[in-house]
Order: structure tokens, then sequence, then C-alpha cells
């Protein structure tokens, strides 16, 4: 990693990087959000699988916490 505070998303494992954008979706950050959605998609997972397990799944526990 670049030093203690920064975040690489591409040196994340793919459960790693989930819960990181679950995170960053909780903080409205919008370029990591991106970053992490082209990361997936590089991977080889499914745009679908991005959707739901990465973006919606991040807005649901969003969701919950501002109900």
């Amino acid at each position: 990693m670049a030093d203690d505070d920064e975040i690489i998303l591409s040196e994340l494992s793919d459960d790693e990087l989930v819960q990181q954008m679950h995170d960053d979706l909780y903080d409205g950050l919008k370029e990591e959000i991106e970053q992490g959605t082209h990361i997936l998609l590089e991977r080889g997972w499914q745009p679908y699988a991005v959707l739901t397990e990465a973006l919606v799944e991040g807005m649901r526990i969003v969701g919950e916490d501002f109900r």
C-alpha cells in the first residue's frame, strides 16, 4: 500500500473489494465506487453480479441505517 491511510482497491481480494465498496457507498465516495466497479468487471465479474452483490447490497445497508 502507498501509506497507512490509503487503500489500493486493485490490491484487495474480491471479497475485500466488495466490502470496501459497501463502505465507500456508505461514505458517498463516487470515484472509489466507479473504480471498484471497473476492477470487478475486469476480473470477469458479470455486470448483474457487480450490481447485486456490490452496489445494491451496499445501498441496502445505507438504507437500513438511514431509515
